[in-house]
C-alpha cells in the first residue's frame, strides 16, 4: 500500500482485499448452501487463508504506529451562558447552550495557543456537535487562518446528559443524591452514567490508534 496514502485509502483498500478473498474468478460474489465440512478439508482452508490474514494483521499494525497522533490536546469549550447561569437548563436544551462573550475570547486566545504547539503540522479537530463546542471550535480556527486543518464532529464527544430541561431545585437534589451513590456509577433521570460516558468515549478513543 502507497505511504502516501490517507488513512480512509489504507481502511477502504483492507477491506476491499478482504472482500476480493471473498469473491470469485469472475468477480462476482458467490452465494450458496451451507454443506459439511471435512476436517481435512477446513484444515487445508485454514491453511490457505491464514498468510493472507497474517499479512494483512501485520500491515494493520504497521499503518497504525505510523498514523498515531504525534500529540492529543484535550480542550474543554469556553465559558457558558450555564456556567454563569445554571437555571439557563430549565429552558433550554443542553446542545443548545451558547457561549458567553467571555468564552468566545477563552477560544480564540486557546486557538492562538494551539497554533504556536503544532505550527505548520498537519491538525483534525474532533468536537462535540454541542452549540457551545462548535463555537469555541470556530473561535479556535480563527488561529488557523490560511492553513488546511480537518475538523470532524463526534457525538461520542459531547457532555454528559444529565436529563432533559433541568430544574435548579431537583439538579441540586440529584447531586447530593449522587454524591451518597458514586459519581461515577449514578445515573441521572433521562440521562447517563459516569459509566455511559466512559464507554462512549473510550470507543472513541480507540479509534486513534
Amino acid at each position: 500500500l502507497p505511504g502516501r496514502m490517507s488513512r480512509y485509502t489504507h481502511t477502504c483498500v483492507l477491506r476491499l482485499l478482504l472482500v476480493c478473498v471473498a469473491a470469485s474468478s469472475s468477480g462476482s460474489v458467490r452465494v450458496s448452501a451451507p454443506r459439511a465440512v471435512s476436517p481435512l478439508e477446513a484444515t487445508s482452508r485454514e491453511r490457505g487463508i491464514s498468510p493472507l490474514l497474517g499479512w494483512l494483521d501485520r500491515r494493520l499494525a504497521r499503518w497504525r504506529r505510523r498514523n498515531r497522533p504525534k500529540r492529543i490536546i484535550l480542550v474543554r469549550h469556553g465559558e457558558s451562558i450555564g456556567n454563569v447561569n445554571s437555571s439557563a437548563y430549565s429552558s433550554t436544551p443542553d446542545s443548545q447552550i451558547s457561549l458567553t462573550e467571555r468564552g468566545f475570547e477563552q477560544g480564540t486566545a486557546c486557538g492562538r495557543e494551539i497554533r504556536r504547539l503544532v505550527g505548520n503540522g498537519s491538525v483534525r479537530f474532533y468536537y462535540s456537535p454541542y452549540l457551545r463546542v462548535r463555537q469555541t471550535l470556530l473561535a479556535i480556527l480563527q488561529a488557523f487562518e490560511g492553513q488546511p486543518v480537518e475538523i470532524a464532529s463526534e457525538p461520542r464527544l459531547r457532555e454528559q446528559d444529565f436529563g432533559n430541561f433541568q430544574d435548579p431545585l431537583s439538579m441540586s437534589r440529584l447531586r447530593e443524591d449522587r454524591m451518597k451513590f458514586g459519581r461515577f456509577f449514578f445515573r441521572f433521570p433521562n440521562g447517563e452514567a459516569g459509566t455511559d460516558v466512559f464507554d462512549r468515549v473510550s470507543d472513541f478513543i480507540s479509534t486513534l490508534f
